[in-house]
Protein backbone atom coordinates (compact mmCIF):
# COMPACT_ATOMS: atom_id res chain seq x y z
CA UNK A 1 0.00 0.00 0.00
CA UNK A 2 1.34 3.32 -0.65
CA UNK A 3 1.23 6.07 1.32
CA UNK A 4 2.61 9.15 -0.56
CA UNK A 5 5.38 11.25 -0.49
CA UNK A 6 5.18 11.89 3.24
CA UNK A 7 5.58 7.93 3.74
CA UNK A 8 9.36 7.96 4.23
CA UNK A 9 9.49 10.39 6.93
CA UNK A 10 6.84 9.11 9.27
CA UNK A 11 8.55 9.12 12.50
CA UNK A 12 10.09 12.60 12.44
CA UNK A 13 6.63 14.09 12.57
CA UNK A 14 5.94 11.75 15.98
CA UNK A 15 8.64 12.99 17.91
CA UNK A 16 8.13 16.41 17.10
CA UNK A 17 4.38 16.12 18.62
CA UNK A 18 4.70 16.54 22.17
CA UNK A 19 0.76 16.03 23.07
CA UNK A 20 -3.07 15.89 22.38
CA UNK A 21 -4.13 19.14 23.56
CA UNK A 22 -7.50 19.82 21.95
CA UNK A 23 -10.50 17.80 20.40
CA UNK A 24 -13.21 20.47 19.33
CA UNK A 25 -16.88 19.13 18.78
CA UNK A 26 -19.79 20.87 17.02
CA UNK A 27 -23.21 20.39 18.74
CA UNK A 28 -26.54 21.21 17.62
CA UNK A 29 -28.01 20.93 21.52
CA UNK A 30 -24.54 21.97 23.51
CA UNK A 31 -27.10 21.02 26.89
CA UNK A 32 -27.50 17.76 26.00
CA UNK A 33 -23.97 17.07 24.86
CA UNK A 34 -22.67 18.23 28.14
CA UNK A 35 -25.03 15.90 29.84
CA UNK A 36 -23.58 13.27 28.23
CA UNK A 37 -20.29 13.66 28.83
CA UNK A 38 -21.19 13.95 32.71
CA UNK A 39 -23.97 11.06 32.87
CA UNK A 40 -22.61 8.55 30.57
CA UNK A 41 -18.57 9.27 31.69
CA UNK A 42 -18.99 11.02 35.01
CA UNK A 43 -16.69 13.71 33.71
CA UNK A 44 -17.21 17.14 34.86
CA UNK A 45 -18.43 19.76 32.52
CA UNK A 46 -17.05 23.64 32.64
CA UNK A 47 -19.63 26.08 30.58
CA UNK A 48 -18.62 29.34 29.21
CA UNK A 49 -20.35 32.31 30.76
CA UNK A 50 -21.69 32.94 26.56
CA UNK A 51 -23.25 29.45 26.77
CA UNK A 52 -21.96 28.91 23.21
CA UNK A 53 -19.03 26.37 24.60
CA UNK A 54 -18.47 23.58 26.96
CA UNK A 55 -14.52 21.89 28.20
CA UNK A 56 -14.19 18.34 29.38
CA UNK A 57 -10.67 18.31 30.91
CA UNK A 58 -9.47 14.29 30.20
CA UNK A 59 -5.87 14.15 31.90
CA UNK A 60 -4.20 16.95 30.20
CA UNK A 61 -6.11 17.38 26.72
CA UNK A 62 -9.59 19.04 26.63
CA UNK A 63 -12.54 18.21 24.42
CA UNK A 64 -14.14 21.40 23.46
CA UNK A 65 -17.79 21.41 22.75
CA UNK A 66 -19.40 24.41 20.46
CA UNK A 67 -22.57 25.10 19.45
CA UNK A 68 -23.69 27.68 16.83
CA UNK A 69 -26.90 28.44 15.08
CA UNK A 70 -25.58 27.17 11.88
CA UNK A 71 -25.08 23.20 13.61
CA UNK A 72 -28.21 20.94 12.93
CA UNK A 73 -27.80 17.87 13.67
CA UNK A 74 -26.53 16.75 9.76
CA UNK A 75 -23.18 18.62 11.00
CA UNK A 76 -22.14 17.56 14.34
CA UNK A 77 -18.74 15.87 14.70
CA UNK A 78 -15.49 16.99 15.31
CA UNK A 79 -14.19 19.86 14.33
CA UNK A 80 -10.76 20.14 14.91
CA UNK A 81 -7.93 18.12 16.28
CA UNK A 82 -4.98 20.53 17.74
CA UNK A 83 -2.04 19.26 18.46
CA UNK A 84 1.13 20.75 20.45
CA UNK A 85 4.75 20.65 18.98
CA UNK A 86 7.95 21.53 20.33
CA UNK A 87 8.82 23.75 17.13
CA UNK A 88 6.27 24.63 14.80
CA UNK A 89 9.13 25.82 12.00
CA UNK A 90 10.58 22.41 12.19
CA UNK A 91 7.06 20.73 11.52
CA UNK A 92 6.42 22.58 8.62
CA UNK A 93 9.92 22.11 7.43
CA UNK A 94 9.66 18.50 7.97
CA UNK A 95 6.28 18.42 6.06
CA UNK A 96 7.71 20.03 3.28
CA UNK A 97 11.09 18.09 3.14
CA UNK A 98 8.24 14.99 3.18
CA UNK A 99 6.66 16.79 -0.01
CA UNK A 100 3.82 17.46 1.43
CA UNK A 101 1.99 21.12 1.67
CA UNK A 102 2.26 23.16 4.74
CA UNK A 103 0.27 26.31 5.19
CA UNK A 104 1.67 29.34 6.24
CA UNK A 105 1.81 29.85 10.62
CA UNK A 106 -0.36 32.37 11.96
CA UNK A 107 -0.52 34.06 15.55
CA UNK A 108 -3.15 33.71 17.36
CA UNK A 109 -3.70 33.94 21.61
CA UNK A 110 0.20 33.37 22.16
CA UNK A 111 0.25 30.38 19.82
CA UNK A 112 2.37 29.93 16.51
CA UNK A 113 -0.66 27.74 14.80
CA UNK A 114 0.18 25.71 11.49
CA UNK A 115 -3.44 24.63 9.90
CA UNK A 116 -2.88 21.10 7.87
CA UNK A 117 -4.86 20.80 5.19
CA UNK A 118 -7.75 18.12 5.83
CA UNK A 119 -6.81 16.37 2.66
CA UNK A 120 -3.42 15.38 4.11
CA UNK A 121 -5.00 14.02 7.96
CA UNK A 122 -7.82 11.84 6.70
CA UNK A 123 -10.01 14.89 6.58
CA UNK A 124 -9.78 16.23 9.90
CA UNK A 125 -9.15 19.80 10.27
CA UNK A 126 -5.70 19.40 11.93
CA UNK A 127 -4.04 22.35 13.58
CA UNK A 128 -0.37 21.59 15.02
CA UNK A 129 0.88 24.63 17.16
CA UNK A 130 3.30 25.82 19.49
CA UNK A 131 3.67 28.31 22.65
CA UNK A 132 6.80 30.24 21.02
CA UNK A 133 4.66 33.82 19.86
Amino acid sequence: MSHGAGAIRPRLFSKMIKRLDTLEVATADLADAASIYEKNFGFAVSRSADGKSASVKVGGAEIRLVAGPTIDASSEGMTGLWLEAENVDQVTADFRAAGLEAGAIRIESGRRILTIDPKLANQVPLFIFDRKA
